[in-house]
């Protein structure tokens, strides 16, 4: 199995990150990583999964989770802070459900406990049955990030991704349709891992309700910014100041 991870930090406890779906890799600059979530580099050793790369049709955010699983256990972790974002945060449901004891408290953000298809997930899959790169791009900032963020930075993003190959937006695709696909709402009901949802109210790809109901179906606490879009782990200053307080309470 070809999963990369970066880790940094130097404390007693295990804190791991499981991302959102990215159009490349997430683990190329580990000190670019680290700088990002140097708050938490005293208390914790921090590791970050990427994505698994050889995947193929069929691939399921279950099957993400079982992977997680298996690198967790190849490194061995426990007690672990867990917090995952967007469908890194579907993933941290599958691994609470299936391994509830692994978790020590876990915070998710811009993610829902069901993927009902919205507008996002149909301008993507478009972009690349149509394999439009820069459109891909340009439609994946438009709903992650805020307004702002969008037109300052839509152009360089256009211009990083303009390598990405036919295969890896395919991967893309496969991983957007295991997005679509997923829901764990009944079987959250049973969670007893201390969690917290964070969210915004801006957020163009899932709702503030369905972000309530994942609260309630994981029998957590919520909190929403009322600004940024879904993409509120990248833009908000203050949301790792939250995340550690919640973890270090």
């Amino acid at each position: 199995m070809e999963m990369n991870y970066a880790k940094f930090g130097s404390g007693d406890k295990t804190m791991l990150i499981i991302p959102g779906l990215s159009l490349k890799p997430v683990t190329g600059d580990v000190k670019l990583i680290a700088k990002a979530y140097e708050l938490f580099s005293n208390d914790f050793n921090v590791y970050l999964f990427d994505a698994r790369e050889d995947i193929s049709e069929g691939y399921s955010i279950e099957d993400m989770a079982n992977d997680t699983l298996e690198k967790i256990d190849e490194l061995g972790l426990s007690d672990i802070y867990l917090y995952g974002v967007s469908m890194g945060g579907m993933v941290c449901q599958y691994i609470v459900y299936k391994r509830p004891e692994l978790v020590k408290k876990l915070v998710l953000c811009s993610t829902v406990s069901k993927v009902e298809e919205n507008e996002a997930i149909k301008s993507w899959k478009n972009c690349i049955d149509n394999q439009d790169v820069n459109k891909l791009v340009d439609s994946f900032m438009y709903y992650i990030y805020s307004k702002e963020f969008y037109d300052k930075y839509v152009a360089m993003f256009i211009k990083m991704n303009e390598d990405l190959s036919l295969e890896a937006l395919n991967k893309v695709g496969i991983r957007i349709d295991a997005v679509s696909n997923f829901d764990l709402s009944d079987e959250d009901k049973n969670n007893k891992v201390p969690t917290l949802v964070i969210g915004s109210k801006m957020d163009k790809v899932f709702d503030t309700k369905s972000i309530k109901q994942l609260a309630d179906d994981m029998n957590g606490t919520y909190y929403l910014y009322d600004e940024y879009s879904h993409a509120v782990y990248d833009e908000c200053e203050d949301i790792k100041d939250r995340i550690y307080k919640f973890f270090m309470d």
